[in-house]
């Protein structure tokens, strides 16, 4: 192309001297444009002209050097400047070159038709030389013939057209090619950032969870280094939430995870889960190396941490996987998680190595599980009572509600084994409300005695426990009177506020209050004054030792004092003998219950029992 300075040199505006965007063009918008000083060559052309493109296409200049308005005019109509015809008749070539030149380079993709006479061969040979390339070059020798020299016109302008809209159309494609590779490169941008957001977490910036299984899957493809998958859950993380907030809960997460990247081994994975769940990859390391990373990660999740000002302390459990022969990913999760599962069943705060004997256990709770659920359908469960009697008349006070199972796969299942997987799988309320609704409508057919009927902690916590009981009561006619329930320490305390008021829905319509277990827990002088409880339950295990242990004697005696001063009755549980029985009575328990009196019983031997020994109040 043409430079400024060229342009401004043939009276060309330089900002209108590019023809408007390259399109398809039609003849009538080729300008034909006639360099002739001749005055009569005008009214010459004009006609061939009009007759090859079409009128209003025609344009004149008396000199290269004078084309600028000429060719803004061209423009300014919208027309292109696609054809020139220099006549050099009668002229020195000399003299015009360096004007055809400049105009030639303003224009390079024009088409040139020269006008000259057979006389001027040897000027004609020398502006050849400057007049472009020759496929662009057409000749007029005058005498001009009208017909030819139209034909002529019209090929040339033809060809002009040519010529554009092939570099319209390839400049098209090289702007539709560049826009594509812009699309494809802003596409990958966004991709690798969508990728990096599905695989990684937003709060830590750890691998989430997809991310976690996608890079285990990766090394366990490889095949080259056993895999050992930890599955880590923060203890008492709930409570940080609910007292200072998510926010809190979330600084104590990138803390934590910050913490936990800081010593486990270079190349490890470590990915957050979930909620205050995280997982950690490590390959090829011994027991003793596992063991040691564990307590590492068990110590940075139990430090002391500040936030927002406050002062804050979770622990975590820990469930270990290693890599057998046939292990996939999923699997290798499942038997972390189930390790998992069993470092806060046996108390939290530590780790645990998955083996076959935890598989199978899991296997059987999951089994109870199911078969549970079908028991509660088909009515497999059965309720038995064990009497609660006076401690010097022997006379029949109350009965404890316990419920039995008997499996056709198992044989008989023992509540300490079926009551915790009820509790964990959420079971335990319809269990608890066929125990309570059971154990009412018996107590309707004994009579006098109260029953006793054991809430678990879900239970006990649950929104309308009270409203619900009392419920349960009015359906069987049972007067509220004639119902204890019984509550571990656990249950007041995991949640104090609700707990006093579900004890106050049923304190005030008359229920008893019975806290189980005692000794075992926090005993707190506190609860057992601000919540009214009526009756202490001293444990079995104090009273297996009390003809033995003078320590065990002086602590029921102790309790036995406590609960006398705060206007308190004492069932001692557990009594299998005589000489029991009477350390027991010195001691101060005025209600025994244990096999030395009965073990439980069905309702029907219940009602027996009562008949049989008159009610006497101690």
């Amino acid at each position: 192309m043409i430079s400024t300075r060229q342009k401004l040199s043939l009276g060309v505006d330089p900002s209108n001297a590019a023809a408007a965007s390259p399109g398809a063009w039609a003849l009538e918008k080729i300008a034909v444009t006639l360099v002739s000083p001749r005055p009569h060559a005008p009214q010459e052309m004009k006609p061939i002209v009009d007759a090859a493109v079409g009128a209003n296409c025609f344009f004149t200049c008396a000199s290269a050097s004078g084309a600028g308005p000429v060719l803004r005019s061209h423009e300014i109509m919208g027309r292109r400047s696609g054809v020139f015809l220099v006549d050099l008749r009668g002229q020195a070539t000399s003299e015009q070159a360096g004007e055809i030149k400049g105009l030639r380079k303003a224009y390079p993709e024009a088409s040139v038709i020269v006008i000259t006479t057979k006389d001027e061969v040897g000027a004609l040979a020398e502006a050849i030389q400057f007049l472009g390339p020759l496929d662009q070059v057409s000749f007029l020798m005058s005498p001009i013939h009208h017909r030819l020299a139209s034909e002529t016109v019209r090929a040339m302008a033809t060809q002009y057209l040519t010529r554009v809209n092939a570099a319209a159309l390839e400049q098209s494609h090289a702007d539709a090619q560049a826009a594509l590779r812009r699309d494809v490169e802003e596409l990958e941008r966004r991709l690798l950032v969508a990728k990096h957001a599905a695989r990684h977490d937003d709060l830590t910036g750890a691998l989430n969870r997809t991310g976690f299984i996608e890079e285990l899957t990766a090394r366990l493809l490889r095949d080259r280094q056993r895999q050992n998958v930890m599955m880590i859950d923060l203890d008492r993380f709930k409570a940080i939430n609910d007292t200072l907030g998510h926010a809190a809960g979330d600084d104590l997460v990138r803390k934590i995870c910050t913490g936990i990247q800081g010593v486990i081994p270079s190349d490890a994975i470590l990915a957050r889960l979930g909620g205050d769940e995280f997982g950690v990859v490590v390959e090829s390391c011994s027991p003793s190396r596992i063991a040691s990373i564990c307590e590492d990660i068990l110590k940075v999740c139990s430090a002391s941490r500040y936030i927002f000002g406050n002062e804050v302390q979770v622990s975590a459990s820990i469930g270990v996987a290693q890599q057998g022969s046939l292990h996939s990913e999923f699997e290798l999760i499942r038997q972390a998680d189930l390790a998992l599962y069993a470092a806060k069943r046996e108390g939290r705060n530590r780790y645990r190595v998955f083996d076959e004997a935890l598989d199978k256990a899991t296997q059987y709770r999951l089994a109870i599980e199911g078969g549970l659920e079908r028991a509660l359908r088909t009515g497999n469960l059965k309720m038995v009572y064990q009497p609660i009697v006076g401690s010097r008349s022997g006379g029949v006070l109350g009965f404890e509600a316990l419920v039995r199972w008997d499996t056709f796969e198992h044989g008989p299942i023992s509540p300490a084994t079926f009551i915790p997987v009820a509790e964990e799988s959420g079971l335990i309320l319809d269990v608890g409300d066929w125990i309570t609704r059971q154990a009412l409508r018996d107590c309707k057919k004994w009579g006098a005695p109260y029953v006793s009927i054991n809430l678990s902690v879900r239970q006990f916590l649950r929104h309308n426990v009270g409203e619900r009981i009392l419920r349960y009561a009015a359906e069987a006619d049972v007067a509220p009177s004639k119902i204890q329930i019984e509550l571990t320490e656990t249950a007041i305390i995991d949640d104090v506020e609700r707990a006093a008021y579900h004890l106050k829905v049923m304190r005030d319509a008359g229920v008893r209050v019975a806290l189980d277990d005692f000794g075992t827990g926090y005993s707190s002088l506190v609860y057992l004054k601000q919540f009214d409880i009526d009756c202490i339950k001293i444990d079995k295990s104090f009273v297996d030792n009390i003809t033995r242990d003078r320590q065990s004697s002086v602590i029921v005696a102790s309790v036995s004092k406590l609960a006398c001063s705060l206007g308190m009755s004492v069932v001692a549980e557990g009594v299998e003998t005589e000489a029991q029985r009477k350390i027991l009575i010195a001691a101060g328990c005025d209600m025994l219950q244990g096999y030395y009196f009965s073990r439980p019983m069905a309702v029907a031997d219940a009602v027996t029992m009562v008949d049989a020994l008159p009610n006497v109040a101690d």
